[in-house]
């Protein structure tokens, strides 16, 4: 776990210095905007609803016109997701392994299930 763990960092900290963004606004991007983009395009084609796409983008748009300060509230919300992480300490987790089962494992799960029901309906 540790070594996922430190791949993951490692690029999430690549993303932030050539993109000129804090570790914390990479990671919140990636994790509260990209990868459920990526979701909701899945579930779009799948359901064929582009409106579901449309819709999520204009809601993620109004949110970054909205924060005044993104740098603030991604270490605030970078923070939030550090405490729920931590949270699982009383399952026997600590923050490494909770943050590879919440934010890799579940994730990959969840696209590798969209990505085979994708596959298995038929796109028109």
């Amino acid at each position: 776990m540790d070594r996922i763990f430190q791949v993951v960092y490692k690029c999430l900290k690549w993303i932030s210095e050539i993109s000129g963004l804090t570790y914390h606004e990479a990671n919140i991007i990636v994790y509260y905007m990209v990868i459920p983009t990526l979701f909701i395009f899945l579930i779009s084609k799948i359901l064929k609803a582009k409106s579901l796409l449309i819709g999520f983008i204009i809601f993620l748009l109004f949110v970054v016109f909205v924060i005044s300060d993104f740098e603030k509230f991604a270490t605030a919300l970078f923070e939030g997701s550090v405490n729920f992480l931590n949270s699982f300490s009383q399952v026997g987790l600590n923050y490494v392994q909770a943050s590879v089962v919440i934010c890799v494992i579940i994730p990959t799960v969840i696209l590798a299930a969209l990505l085979y029901w994708h596959k298995k309906k038929p796109c028109n």
